[in-house]
Protein backbone atom coordinates (compact mmCIF):
# COMPACT_ATOMS: atom_id res chain seq x y z
CA UNK A 1 0.00 0.00 0.00
CA UNK A 2 2.72 2.27 1.08
CA UNK A 3 4.07 2.03 -2.48
CA UNK A 4 1.25 4.29 -4.25
CA UNK A 5 -0.57 5.85 -1.60
CA UNK A 6 0.63 8.96 0.42
CA UNK A 7 -0.28 9.20 4.16
CA UNK A 8 -3.28 10.93 3.67
CA UNK A 9 -4.63 8.36 1.11
CA UNK A 10 -3.93 5.56 3.21
CA UNK A 11 -5.94 7.35 6.07
CA UNK A 12 -8.94 7.26 3.40
CA UNK A 13 -8.62 3.60 2.64
CA UNK A 14 -8.39 2.59 5.90
CA UNK A 15 -11.55 4.41 7.08
CA UNK A 16 -13.04 2.96 4.09
CA UNK A 17 -12.05 -0.86 4.96
CA UNK A 18 -13.22 -0.61 8.41
CA UNK A 19 -16.48 1.10 7.12
CA UNK A 20 -17.27 -2.19 4.74
CA UNK A 21 -15.76 -4.62 7.24
CA UNK A 22 -17.93 -3.41 10.43
CA UNK A 23 -20.80 -3.43 7.85
CA UNK A 24 -22.98 -1.34 10.88
CA UNK A 25 -23.28 2.26 12.14
CA UNK A 26 -19.88 3.33 12.77
CA UNK A 27 -19.68 6.08 15.12
CA UNK A 28 -17.67 9.63 14.82
CA UNK A 29 -15.90 8.82 18.41
CA UNK A 30 -14.66 5.18 16.79
CA UNK A 31 -13.37 7.11 13.50
CA UNK A 32 -11.61 9.54 15.25
CA UNK A 33 -9.61 7.10 17.51
CA UNK A 34 -9.08 4.55 14.61
CA UNK A 35 -7.57 7.61 12.22
CA UNK A 36 -6.03 9.26 15.18
CA UNK A 37 -7.37 12.73 13.88
CA UNK A 38 -9.98 15.42 14.16
CA UNK A 39 -13.97 15.59 13.85
CA UNK A 40 -13.41 18.41 11.39
CA UNK A 41 -11.22 15.90 9.32
CA UNK A 42 -12.95 12.70 9.22
CA UNK A 43 -16.37 14.64 8.19
CA UNK A 44 -13.54 16.09 5.30
CA UNK A 45 -12.79 12.34 4.55
CA UNK A 46 -16.16 11.17 4.38
CA UNK A 47 -17.57 14.24 2.42
CA UNK A 48 -15.07 13.13 -0.27
CA UNK A 49 -15.67 9.41 0.05
CA UNK A 50 -19.65 10.33 -0.16
CA UNK A 51 -19.37 11.67 -3.27
CA UNK A 52 -17.25 9.30 -4.84
CA UNK A 53 -19.49 6.34 -4.08
CA UNK A 54 -22.36 8.45 -5.56
CA UNK A 55 -20.62 7.71 -9.37
CA UNK A 56 -21.73 3.95 -8.85
CA UNK A 57 -25.38 4.18 -7.54
CA UNK A 58 -26.77 1.62 -5.54
CA UNK A 59 -24.53 -0.82 -5.44
CA UNK A 60 -22.28 1.28 -3.07
CA UNK A 61 -23.57 4.21 -1.05
CA UNK A 62 -22.75 5.90 1.93
CA UNK A 63 -25.18 6.54 4.91
CA UNK A 64 -24.26 9.67 6.74
CA UNK A 65 -26.71 10.45 10.04
CA UNK A 66 -26.42 13.95 11.21
CA UNK A 67 -22.28 13.34 10.96
CA UNK A 68 -23.03 11.18 14.10
CA UNK A 69 -22.55 8.03 12.54
CA UNK A 70 -21.63 6.37 9.62
CA UNK A 71 -22.60 3.51 7.37
CA UNK A 72 -21.09 1.99 3.87
CA UNK A 73 -24.05 -0.50 2.17
CA UNK A 74 -22.39 -2.24 -0.65
CA UNK A 75 -24.12 -4.83 -2.59
CA UNK A 76 -22.79 -8.35 -2.61
CA UNK A 77 -21.14 -8.76 -6.21
CA UNK A 78 -19.98 -5.41 -6.32
CA UNK A 79 -15.99 -5.39 -6.88
CA UNK A 80 -14.64 -3.16 -4.27
CA UNK A 81 -11.42 -3.29 -5.82
CA UNK A 82 -12.33 -0.08 -8.76
CA UNK A 83 -12.78 2.29 -5.52
CA UNK A 84 -9.10 1.62 -4.09
CA UNK A 85 -7.82 1.94 -7.23
CA UNK A 86 -9.34 5.44 -7.33
CA UNK A 87 -6.82 6.85 -4.51
CA UNK A 88 -4.12 4.57 -6.13
CA UNK A 89 -3.82 6.08 -9.18
CA UNK A 90 -4.01 9.51 -7.89
CA UNK A 91 -0.98 8.70 -6.48
CA UNK A 92 2.27 10.59 -7.17
CA UNK A 93 4.02 6.95 -8.06
CA UNK A 94 0.95 5.70 -10.22
CA UNK A 95 1.13 8.32 -12.28
CA UNK A 96 5.39 8.54 -12.05
CA UNK A 97 4.62 5.18 -13.60
CA UNK A 98 2.42 6.58 -16.14
CA UNK A 99 4.53 8.60 -17.39
CA UNK A 100 8.05 6.88 -17.71
CA UNK A 101 5.61 4.84 -19.99
CA UNK A 102 4.32 7.66 -21.90
CA UNK A 103 8.07 9.57 -22.20
CA UNK A 104 10.65 7.12 -22.44
CA UNK A 105 13.08 9.12 -22.75
CA UNK A 106 12.75 12.00 -20.22
CA UNK A 107 13.83 11.98 -16.66
CA UNK A 108 12.42 12.48 -12.93
CA UNK A 109 13.28 16.63 -13.64
CA UNK A 110 10.81 16.70 -16.29
CA UNK A 111 7.90 14.75 -14.19
CA UNK A 112 8.73 16.81 -11.29
CA UNK A 113 8.37 20.31 -13.42
CA UNK A 114 4.81 18.52 -14.86
CA UNK A 115 3.57 17.90 -11.00
CA UNK A 116 4.81 21.83 -10.47
CA UNK A 117 6.62 20.18 -7.22
CA UNK A 118 10.45 19.48 -6.43
CA UNK A 119 12.16 17.22 -8.03
CA UNK A 120 13.42 16.02 -4.01
CA UNK A 121 9.52 15.21 -3.19
CA UNK A 122 9.01 13.15 -6.02
CA UNK A 123 12.45 11.10 -5.55
CA UNK A 124 11.13 10.32 -2.37
CA UNK A 125 8.57 8.36 -3.58
CA UNK A 126 10.05 7.20 -7.01
CA UNK A 127 12.28 5.60 -4.15
CA UNK A 128 9.80 3.46 -3.12
CA UNK A 129 9.42 1.98 -6.16
CA UNK A 130 13.15 0.25 -6.34
CA UNK A 131 11.81 -2.44 -4.26
CA UNK A 132 8.48 -2.66 -5.54
CA UNK A 133 10.15 -3.06 -8.79
CA UNK A 134 12.56 -5.56 -8.01
CA UNK A 135 9.77 -8.26 -6.64
CA UNK A 136 9.53 -8.36 -10.23
CA UNK A 137 12.89 -8.67 -10.99
CA UNK A 138 13.17 -5.20 -12.58
CA UNK A 139 15.85 -2.91 -11.55
CA UNK A 140 14.64 0.69 -11.32
CA UNK A 141 16.68 3.75 -11.16
CA UNK A 142 14.64 6.51 -9.79
CA UNK A 143 16.67 9.36 -11.26
CA UNK A 144 16.48 8.39 -15.03
CA UNK A 145 12.96 6.67 -14.51
CA UNK A 146 14.30 3.67 -16.24
CA UNK A 147 13.65 0.00 -15.90
CA UNK A 148 16.76 -2.52 -16.75
CA UNK A 149 15.52 -5.42 -17.61
CA UNK A 150 14.84 -7.30 -20.92
CA UNK A 151 11.91 -5.65 -22.72
CA UNK A 152 9.72 -8.34 -23.12
CA UNK A 153 9.18 -8.66 -18.91
CA UNK A 154 8.93 -4.85 -19.22
CA UNK A 155 6.23 -4.84 -21.98
CA UNK A 156 4.36 -6.99 -19.45
CA UNK A 157 4.82 -5.50 -16.49
CA UNK A 158 2.84 -2.33 -18.33
CA UNK A 159 0.62 -4.69 -19.77
CA UNK A 160 -0.49 -5.72 -16.21
CA UNK A 161 -0.15 -2.15 -14.48
CA UNK A 162 -2.93 -0.94 -17.55
CA UNK A 163 -4.57 -3.75 -17.53
CA UNK A 164 -5.59 -4.32 -13.73
CA UNK A 165 -6.04 -0.25 -13.56
CA UNK A 166 -8.39 0.63 -16.02
CA UNK A 167 -10.24 -2.94 -17.25
CA UNK A 168 -13.00 -2.14 -15.15
CA UNK A 169 -14.42 0.71 -17.09
CA UNK A 170 -14.76 0.29 -20.79
CA UNK A 171 -14.74 3.87 -21.18
CA UNK A 172 -10.98 4.33 -20.36
CA UNK A 173 -8.53 3.82 -22.55
CA UNK A 174 -5.22 4.39 -21.38
CA UNK A 175 -3.34 4.86 -24.01
CA UNK A 176 -2.10 7.64 -26.76
CA UNK A 177 -2.71 5.63 -30.08
CA UNK A 178 -6.47 6.35 -30.74
CA UNK A 179 -8.73 3.15 -29.59
CA UNK A 180 -10.78 3.81 -32.78
CA UNK A 181 -7.35 2.84 -34.71
CA UNK A 182 -6.77 -0.29 -32.83
CA UNK A 183 -9.99 -1.64 -33.33
CA UNK A 184 -9.74 -0.89 -36.98
CA UNK A 185 -6.55 -2.59 -37.11
CA UNK A 186 -8.11 -5.44 -34.89
CA UNK A 187 -11.24 -5.99 -37.16
CA UNK A 188 -8.72 -6.47 -39.95
CA UNK A 189 -7.18 -9.25 -37.78
CA UNK A 190 -10.36 -10.90 -37.48
CA UNK A 191 -11.11 -11.13 -41.16
CA UNK A 192 -7.78 -12.12 -41.70
CA UNK A 193 -8.16 -15.14 -39.56
CA UNK A 194 -11.38 -15.55 -40.17
CA UNK A 195 -12.39 -15.63 -36.83
CA UNK A 196 -14.66 -13.52 -34.29
CA UNK A 197 -13.05 -12.71 -31.41
CA UNK A 198 -15.19 -12.15 -28.09
CA UNK A 199 -15.40 -8.40 -26.18
CA UNK A 200 -12.64 -9.85 -23.58
CA UNK A 201 -10.03 -11.11 -26.91
CA UNK A 202 -10.74 -7.41 -28.47
CA UNK A 203 -9.52 -5.64 -25.21
CA UNK A 204 -6.93 -7.55 -24.20
CA UNK A 205 -5.39 -7.86 -27.72
CA UNK A 206 -6.22 -4.00 -28.15
CA UNK A 207 -3.75 -3.37 -24.90
CA UNK A 208 -1.19 -5.70 -26.09
CA UNK A 209 -0.93 -4.45 -29.62
CA UNK A 210 -1.01 -1.07 -28.54
CA UNK A 211 2.16 -1.62 -26.19
CA UNK A 212 3.56 -3.43 -28.61
CA UNK A 213 3.32 -0.69 -31.59
CA UNK A 214 4.17 2.23 -28.76
CA UNK A 215 7.13 0.97 -27.45
CA UNK A 216 8.78 -0.68 -30.40
CA UNK A 217 9.34 3.20 -31.55
CA UNK A 218 11.95 3.60 -28.56
CA UNK A 219 12.69 0.52 -27.51
CA UNK A 220 13.71 -3.09 -29.69
CA UNK A 221 12.69 -6.66 -27.97
CA UNK A 222 14.83 -9.54 -28.93
CA UNK A 223 13.04 -12.62 -29.17
CA UNK A 224 15.42 -15.74 -28.15
CA UNK A 225 16.02 -17.42 -31.31
CA UNK A 226 14.28 -20.76 -30.26
CA UNK A 227 11.37 -19.67 -29.97
CA UNK A 228 11.53 -18.15 -33.28
CA UNK A 229 11.47 -21.47 -34.66
CA UNK A 230 8.74 -22.36 -32.82
CA UNK A 231 7.06 -19.44 -34.70
CA UNK A 232 8.32 -20.00 -37.94
CA UNK A 233 7.30 -23.89 -38.12
CA UNK A 234 3.83 -22.66 -37.49
CA UNK A 235 1.92 -21.99 -40.97
CA UNK A 236 -0.69 -19.89 -39.35
CA UNK A 237 2.29 -17.32 -38.89
CA UNK A 238 1.69 -16.48 -42.06
CA UNK A 239 -1.67 -14.68 -41.19
CA UNK A 240 -0.10 -12.34 -38.74
CA UNK A 241 2.45 -11.26 -41.57
CA UNK A 242 -0.50 -10.94 -43.73
CA UNK A 243 -1.80 -8.99 -41.44
CA UNK A 244 0.92 -7.22 -40.24
CA UNK A 245 1.28 -5.99 -44.24
CA UNK A 246 -1.77 -5.11 -45.35
CA UNK A 247 -2.11 -2.52 -41.76
CA UNK A 248 1.30 -1.26 -42.28
CA UNK A 249 2.04 -2.12 -38.88
CA UNK A 250 5.77 -1.44 -39.49
CA UNK A 251 6.94 -4.33 -36.95
CA UNK A 252 10.03 -5.79 -37.35
CA UNK A 253 10.62 -9.41 -37.33
CA UNK A 254 11.36 -9.98 -33.88
CA UNK A 255 8.34 -7.84 -32.94
CA UNK A 256 5.96 -10.11 -34.77
CA UNK A 257 7.26 -13.33 -33.09
CA UNK A 258 6.65 -11.23 -29.71
CA UNK A 259 3.11 -10.39 -30.67
CA UNK A 260 2.99 -14.13 -32.09
CA UNK A 261 3.47 -15.49 -28.36
CA UNK A 262 0.84 -12.70 -26.72
CA UNK A 263 -1.80 -13.76 -28.92
CA UNK A 264 -1.18 -17.40 -28.36
CA UNK A 265 -0.49 -17.03 -24.46
CA UNK A 266 -3.06 -14.18 -23.43
CA UNK A 267 -6.31 -15.83 -24.91
CA UNK A 268 -6.63 -14.07 -27.85
CA UNK A 269 -7.40 -16.91 -30.15
CA UNK A 270 -8.67 -19.32 -27.46
CA UNK A 271 -12.04 -21.25 -28.81
CA UNK A 272 -10.14 -21.38 -32.11
CA UNK A 273 -8.88 -25.60 -33.21
CA UNK A 274 -7.55 -24.35 -36.06
CA UNK A 275 -5.05 -21.93 -34.65
CA UNK A 276 -5.06 -23.66 -31.19
CA UNK A 277 -4.08 -27.27 -32.59
CA UNK A 278 -0.96 -25.78 -34.80
CA UNK A 279 0.05 -24.13 -31.87
CA UNK A 280 0.22 -27.18 -29.83
CA UNK A 281 1.83 -29.24 -32.48
CA UNK A 282 4.96 -27.42 -32.70
CA UNK A 283 5.60 -27.12 -29.23
CA UNK A 284 4.96 -30.53 -28.90
CA UNK A 285 7.15 -31.18 -32.00
CA UNK A 286 10.15 -29.64 -30.58
CA UNK A 287 9.78 -29.93 -26.87
CA UNK A 288 9.61 -26.79 -25.63
CA UNK A 289 10.31 -25.69 -22.00
CA UNK A 290 6.69 -25.16 -21.83
CA UNK A 291 5.78 -28.14 -23.12
CA UNK A 292 8.14 -30.45 -20.62
CA UNK A 293 6.74 -28.67 -18.02
CA UNK A 294 2.95 -29.78 -18.93
CA UNK A 295 4.90 -33.13 -19.11
CA UNK A 296 6.32 -32.85 -15.93
CA UNK A 297 2.78 -31.87 -14.30
CA UNK A 298 1.54 -34.95 -15.59
CA UNK A 299 4.54 -37.60 -14.04
CA UNK A 300 3.52 -35.88 -10.62
CA UNK A 301 -0.22 -36.18 -11.08
CA UNK A 302 0.37 -39.84 -12.34
CA UNK A 303 3.22 -40.03 -9.41
CA UNK A 304 0.28 -38.30 -6.88
CA UNK A 305 -2.81 -39.29 -7.46
CA UNK A 306 -2.55 -41.98 -10.06
CA UNK A 307 -4.14 -39.76 -12.65
CA UNK A 308 -2.90 -40.00 -16.37
CA UNK A 309 -3.46 -36.50 -17.84
CA UNK A 310 -4.50 -36.59 -21.65
CA UNK A 311 -1.38 -35.61 -23.66
CA UNK A 312 -2.38 -36.53 -26.58
CA UNK A 313 -5.57 -33.67 -26.35
CA UNK A 314 -3.95 -30.55 -28.73
CA UNK A 315 -6.45 -28.17 -26.39
CA UNK A 316 -5.30 -29.46 -23.24
CA UNK A 317 -1.71 -29.08 -24.35
CA UNK A 318 -2.27 -25.22 -25.94
CA UNK A 319 -3.98 -24.27 -22.76
CA UNK A 320 -1.36 -25.66 -20.15
CA UNK A 321 1.18 -24.30 -22.56
CA UNK A 322 -0.41 -20.78 -22.75
CA UNK A 323 0.00 -20.30 -19.09
CA UNK A 324 4.03 -21.81 -18.57
CA UNK A 325 4.18 -19.15 -21.84
CA UNK A 326 2.66 -16.23 -19.73
CA UNK A 327 4.65 -16.75 -16.69
CA UNK A 328 8.08 -16.80 -18.74
CA UNK A 329 7.21 -13.03 -19.84
CA UNK A 330 6.78 -11.55 -15.63
CA UNK A 331 7.68 -13.01 -12.84
CA UNK A 332 6.20 -12.71 -9.79
CA UNK A 333 2.19 -11.94 -8.68
CA UNK A 334 0.30 -9.68 -11.46
CA UNK A 335 -1.68 -8.40 -9.04
CA UNK A 336 0.47 -4.98 -9.20
CA UNK A 337 -1.73 -2.98 -6.98
CA UNK A 338 -3.06 -4.98 -4.01
CA UNK A 339 -0.20 -8.04 -4.44
CA UNK A 340 -3.01 -10.68 -3.61
CA UNK A 341 -1.39 -13.70 -2.47
CA UNK A 342 -3.49 -16.82 -3.67
CA UNK A 343 -0.90 -18.91 -1.49
CA UNK A 344 -1.86 -17.34 1.85
CA UNK A 345 -5.54 -17.44 0.81
CA UNK A 346 -5.71 -20.98 0.24
CA UNK A 347 -3.53 -21.61 3.48
CA UNK A 348 -6.21 -19.39 5.66
CA UNK A 349 -9.34 -20.98 4.28
CA UNK A 350 -8.59 -24.69 3.47
CA UNK A 351 -4.95 -26.18 5.08
CA UNK A 352 -5.50 -29.56 3.48
CA UNK A 353 -5.68 -28.13 -0.02
CA UNK A 354 -2.64 -26.46 0.90
CA UNK A 355 -0.20 -28.89 2.10
CA UNK A 356 -1.49 -30.95 -1.15
CA UNK A 357 -0.07 -27.75 -3.20
CA UNK A 358 3.30 -27.56 -1.30
CA UNK A 359 3.64 -31.76 -2.01
CA UNK A 360 2.92 -30.50 -5.55
CA UNK A 361 5.74 -28.13 -5.95
CA UNK A 362 8.06 -30.04 -4.63
CA UNK A 363 7.84 -33.03 -6.58
CA UNK A 364 7.17 -30.89 -9.86
CA UNK A 365 10.77 -28.87 -8.68
CA UNK A 366 12.60 -32.98 -7.85
CA UNK A 367 11.33 -34.41 -11.14
CA UNK A 368 12.15 -31.38 -13.83
CA UNK A 369 14.83 -30.24 -15.78
CA UNK A 370 16.64 -26.76 -15.40
CA UNK A 371 14.93 -25.13 -17.79
CA UNK A 372 11.24 -26.29 -16.35
CA UNK A 373 12.64 -25.54 -12.62
CA UNK A 374 13.35 -22.11 -13.51
CA UNK A 375 9.54 -21.78 -14.60
CA UNK A 376 8.76 -23.12 -11.63
CA UNK A 377 10.43 -20.28 -9.41
CA UNK A 378 7.69 -18.09 -11.19
CA UNK A 379 5.52 -20.42 -8.10
CA UNK A 380 3.82 -17.03 -6.82
CA UNK A 381 2.13 -17.18 -10.45
CA UNK A 382 1.96 -20.39 -11.33
CA UNK A 383 -0.12 -21.41 -8.28
CA UNK A 384 -3.17 -20.48 -9.18
CA UNK A 385 -2.93 -22.67 -12.60
CA UNK A 386 -2.08 -25.14 -10.51
CA UNK A 387 -4.53 -24.74 -8.07
CA UNK A 388 -7.58 -24.67 -11.03
CA UNK A 389 -6.20 -28.41 -12.60
CA UNK A 390 -6.52 -30.13 -9.46
CA UNK A 391 -9.44 -28.36 -8.61
CA UNK A 392 -11.03 -29.17 -12.05
CA UNK A 393 -9.86 -32.79 -11.86
CA UNK A 394 -11.34 -33.63 -8.57
CA UNK A 395 -8.07 -34.40 -7.32
CA UNK A 396 -8.25 -32.86 -4.01
CA UNK A 397 -10.75 -35.18 -3.29
CA UNK A 398 -9.52 -38.07 -4.98
CA UNK A 399 -6.91 -39.13 -2.09
CA UNK A 400 -9.62 -38.44 1.03
CA UNK A 401 -11.58 -41.10 2.42
CA UNK A 402 -14.66 -40.74 1.51
CA UNK A 403 -17.42 -39.60 4.47
CA UNK A 404 -19.63 -42.34 5.21
CA UNK A 405 -23.56 -42.16 5.81
CA UNK A 406 -25.62 -44.29 6.97
CA UNK A 407 -29.74 -43.59 6.15
CA UNK A 408 -31.64 -45.16 8.49
CA UNK A 409 -35.59 -44.47 8.35
CA UNK A 410 -38.61 -46.51 9.37
CA UNK A 411 -40.27 -45.39 5.11
CA UNK A 412 -39.56 -46.69 2.23
CA UNK A 413 -36.31 -47.56 -0.14
CA UNK A 414 -37.70 -45.09 -2.57
CA UNK A 415 -37.54 -42.01 0.04
CA UNK A 416 -33.88 -43.11 0.69
CA UNK A 417 -32.44 -42.99 -2.47
CA UNK A 418 -34.66 -39.46 -2.97
CA UNK A 419 -32.41 -38.24 0.26
CA UNK A 420 -29.08 -39.84 -1.04
CA UNK A 421 -29.56 -37.94 -4.34
CA UNK A 422 -30.39 -34.54 -2.51
CA UNK A 423 -27.27 -34.67 -0.21
CA UNK A 424 -24.69 -35.72 -3.26
CA UNK A 425 -26.50 -33.03 -5.21
CA UNK A 426 -26.39 -30.55 -2.40
CA UNK A 427 -22.56 -31.32 -1.22
CA UNK A 428 -21.10 -33.66 -3.57
CA UNK A 429 -19.01 -30.81 -5.07
CA UNK A 430 -17.69 -30.53 -1.55
CA UNK A 431 -17.22 -33.91 -0.49
CA UNK A 432 -16.67 -37.36 -1.62
CA UNK A 433 -19.35 -39.32 0.38
CA UNK A 434 -20.11 -43.06 0.53
CA UNK A 435 -23.78 -44.24 1.43
CA UNK A 436 -24.84 -47.63 3.11
CA UNK A 437 -28.12 -48.97 3.93
CA UNK A 438 -29.47 -50.84 7.04
CA UNK A 439 -27.37 -53.46 7.22
CA UNK A 440 -24.45 -51.67 7.62
CA UNK A 441 -22.86 -51.77 11.45
CA UNK A 442 -23.46 -48.15 13.08
CA UNK A 443 -19.92 -48.04 14.44
CA UNK A 444 -18.19 -48.51 10.47
CA UNK A 445 -20.11 -45.69 9.38
CA UNK A 446 -19.06 -41.44 10.36
CA UNK A 447 -22.50 -40.07 10.30
CA UNK A 448 -26.05 -41.72 10.78
CA UNK A 449 -29.06 -39.81 9.19
CA UNK A 450 -32.71 -40.85 10.47
CA UNK A 451 -36.24 -39.41 11.10
CA UNK A 452 -36.72 -40.89 14.41
CA UNK A 453 -34.01 -41.23 17.34
CA UNK A 454 -31.75 -44.12 18.12
CA UNK A 455 -28.51 -45.07 20.06
CA UNK A 456 -25.66 -44.86 17.68
CA UNK A 457 -22.88 -44.75 20.42
CA UNK A 458 -20.00 -42.90 19.20
CA UNK A 459 -21.28 -42.30 15.82
CA UNK A 460 -23.11 -38.47 15.15
CA UNK A 461 -26.61 -39.46 14.76
CA UNK A 462 -28.19 -36.30 12.96
CA UNK A 463 -32.29 -36.23 12.70
CA UNK A 464 -34.26 -35.10 9.81
CA UNK A 465 -37.59 -34.62 8.49
CA UNK A 466 -39.12 -36.81 6.15
CA UNK A 467 -38.87 -34.12 3.99
CA UNK A 468 -36.13 -32.12 5.38
CA UNK A 469 -36.21 -28.17 6.58
CA UNK A 470 -33.70 -25.48 5.63
CA UNK A 471 -32.51 -26.00 9.08
CA UNK A 472 -31.78 -29.68 8.69
CA UNK A 473 -29.57 -28.94 5.36
CA UNK A 474 -27.76 -25.95 7.76
CA UNK A 475 -27.17 -28.90 10.24
CA UNK A 476 -25.92 -31.24 8.01
CA UNK A 477 -23.20 -28.63 6.15
CA UNK A 478 -21.90 -28.20 9.83
CA UNK A 479 -21.34 -32.03 10.57
CA UNK A 480 -19.94 -32.81 7.21
CA UNK A 481 -17.27 -30.15 7.68
CA UNK A 482 -16.37 -31.08 11.20
CA UNK A 483 -16.04 -34.84 9.87
CA UNK A 484 -14.15 -33.91 6.51
CA UNK A 485 -11.77 -31.96 9.10
CA UNK A 486 -11.44 -34.58 11.41
CA UNK A 487 -10.65 -37.47 8.29
CA UNK A 488 -7.82 -35.16 6.94
CA UNK A 489 -6.12 -34.48 10.44
CA UNK A 490 -6.56 -30.91 10.81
Amino acid sequence: METFLTKLSQKKVVLLDYLLEKDNWCSMEELKQLLKVTDKTVLHYIEELTTLLAEYGENIFLENENNKQFWVHKKKDFPIYTIYLYFYKSSYNYQLIDFMYRHPEETLETFANAQFTSISTVFRYAKLLVPYFKRYRLKFQPFKLELNAEERNIRSFFYYFYWHSTKESERTWPFQTALSTIETYIDSFEAIYQISLSPLQRRTLSYWLTINLERSKTRKIKVDPSYQVIVDEDANFSYLNQWVEQVKLGLSLDERYFLYQTIYSFGIIDGHKKYENSHAAVHKKFCTTSFRAVQNLADALNQTFHFKLDLEDPELIFNFVAFHERSSLFFGNTDLFFNRSYIKEIQEENLRESVIMEDLSKILKETSDSDVNDLLENWEQLFLSYYFILDYYDLFLSNLAPIKILIQDDLHHTHRLWLMNKIQTYYGDAYVLAFYDYQTELSEVDLVISNYYLKTKNTPLLLMKNIPSARNWRQLGEILFRISHKKAGL
